[in-house]
C-alpha cells in the first residue's frame, strides 16, 4: 500500500504544471458552485422566514405588475369586523429608486403609514422611531445594509429619484435603519407621499401594487386566502391571494430569478470541471501508456492499474475542490468579505454543509473524469501496448 501511494504521489509531481492547472480548473468551478449555492440557500432562508410571518399577499389576478384600487384595503378589512383574525391590511407599491449621479439601484417600497407597524412587527421599531414614522410624511426607514453602503444615518436628509413615472425627486428624512429587520436592503416610505408626488404630475394616485394582510393564525391565513379571492371574483380587478413566501418567490422570479440562474451556472461549472479533469487524465494515460504496460507485464493486476488511474484523478480533483470550497468559506466567515451582501440576503453565509457538498462533487468529478482512461488501463494488452511503442 505504501508503495502504491508513493507511486501515486510521484505521478502527480511528474508534471507539476499540468497538475497545478488541473487543480485550478477544478477549484475555480467548485468555488463558483459554493458561492452560487450559498446565495440560493440564503434566498431560501429568506423565503422560509417569510412563511413564518403569517402574512398573505394580494395581487391583481392576471399579473403581479398590474395595480389594485387602494379601496380594496377597507373591503378586505371589513371581512373581519372584529379585527381579531385580520390584524392589519397594508397597501404597498414598489418604487425602486436611485440617487442622482449614482448608477446603483435601490429597492424602496411605499406603504400605508398607519398599517405598516402592525403588519410588519418584526421590524421592532422603538417608540421614538414609531412616533417619527407616524408624524413625518417624508419619513423613510432604510435597510441597514443600504444605509451602510451609502453612508446614511438616522437624521440625514436624502433625495431619491423613483424608478417609475413621474420620476420626480422625493426628499426623505431618515428615521431608522431597521437594525432588527430580516430584510437588510429594502427601504420603506409613506404611500401618501408617493400618491402626492403622482398627483402633482397628473398620474393616477389611488392605486397600490399589492396588499399585505397580517393574520392572527395559520388557520386564518388558509381561510382568507380563499375568502378574499371569492369576494373579488366578480370585480373588474379580480385578485390572487397567496402566502408571503409564494408571493416573494414569484416577485424574485419576476425581477431576476436568481436561484434558477445560479443553479444553471453551478451545473455548467461542474460540467466544465469534468471536461478539464477528463482531458488531463487522458493526457496522463497517453504519456504513461508503455509504463502501465510494463507494470502489467511485471505482474501488477488489472485492479492495481485501474485504481492507480482513478486514484490519481480523485486526488487531483479533491485537492482542487478543497481549495475551491474552503477559500470562500474562510473569506466569507473570517475576512472583511463577511459583511458582503446580495439582494434579499443580509450576509452571504457560506456554510460547512455547502463546502462538504462541493467536496463530494469534486470526488464525483474525479471518478467521472478518469472513467475512460481507467477502463483502458483495465483492458490494456501488454503485447499490443509494447508493440505500439516501437
Amino acid at each position: 500500500m505504501r508503495l502504491k501511494l508513493l507511486y501515486l504521489l510521484r505521478n502527480l509531481l511528474r508534471n507539476p504544471r499540468r497538475s497545478l492547472l488541473t487543480c485550478a480548473a477544478v477549484g475555480l468551478p467548485v468555488m463558483i458552485y459554493v458561492l452560487s449555492m450559498s446565495v440560493v440557500d440564503g434566498v431560501e432562508r429568506f423565503l422560509d422566514n417569510s412563511m413564518t410571518q403569517l402574512r398573505l399577499a394580494v395581487t391583481q389576478k392576471t399579473s403581479i405588475i398590474n395595480p389594485l384600487p387602494a379601496g380594496y384595503r377597507k373591503k378586505i378589512a371589513a371581512l373581519d369586523p372584529s379585527s381579531q383574525r385580520i390584524i392589519a391590511v397594508c397597501g404597498m407599491s414598489w418604487i425602486g429608486g436611485r440617487i442622482e449621479g449614482d448608477p446603483r439601484p435601490l429597492s424602496t417600497l411605499a406603504v400605508d403609514r398607519d398599517a405598516f407597524i402592525s403588519a410588519f412587527p418584526e421590524f421592532q421599531l422603538s417608540e421614538d422611531e414609531q412616533a417619527a414614522w407616524m408624524r413625518d410624511r417624508r419619513a423613510i426607514i432604510l435597510g441597514r445594509s443600504t444605509a451602510r453602503q451609502f453612508g446614511w444615518q438616522v437624521g440625514d436628509r436624502i433625495t431619491l429619484i423613483p424608478s417609475l413615472p413621474p420620476y420626480s425627486p422625493m426628499e426623505f428624512h431618515v428615521i431608522s435603519t431597521a437594525e432588527k429587520a430580516t430584510d437588510p436592503s429594502t427601504n420603506w416610505c409613506h404611500h401618501a407621499y408617493w400618491d402626492e408626488i403622482k398627483k402633482q404630475s397628473g398620474y393616477p394616485a389611488e392605486i397600490v401594487g399589492f396588499l399585505f394582510i397580517k393574520c392572527a393564525t395559520r388557520q386564518d391565513m388558509d381561510y382568507y386566502r380563499v375568502a378574499i379571492d371569492d369576494f373579488f371574483a366578480n370585480y373588474s380587478d379580480a385578485t390572487k391571494t397567496q402566502d408571503e413566501k409564494a408571493f416573494m418567490n414569484e416577485f424574485i422570479t419576476q425581477q431576476f430569478n436568481l436561484p434558477r440562474n445560479l443553479s444553471i451556472l453551478s451545473a455548467v461549472t461542474v460540467f466544465v470541471a469534468i471536461m478539464a479533469a477528463g482531458n488531463t487524465m487522458s493526457m496522463n494515460f497517453r504519456d504513461r501508456f508503455s509504463e502501465l504496460a510494463t507494470m502489467k507485464a511485471l505482474g501488477f493486476g488489472r485492479w492495481t492499474l485501474f485504481s492507480q488511474v482513478q486514484g490519481e484523478s480523485l486526488l487531483l480533483c479533491l485537492l482542487g475542490g478543497a481549495v475551491g470550497a474552503f477559500v470562500p468559506y474562510w473569506a466569507f466567515n473570517y475576512s472583511p468579505l463577511r459583511n458582503f451582501t446580495v439582494p434579499l440576503i443580509q450576509q452571504l453565509e457560506v456554510t460547512m454543509v455547502v463546502c462538504l457538498q462541493a467536496l463530494l462533487i469534486s470526488a464525483g468529478v474525479g471518478v467521472i473524469a478518469a472513467a475512460w482512461p481507467a477502463i483502458q488501463a483495465w483492458r490494456l494488452s501488454v503485447v499490443t501496448a509494447l508493440r505500439n511503442q516501437e
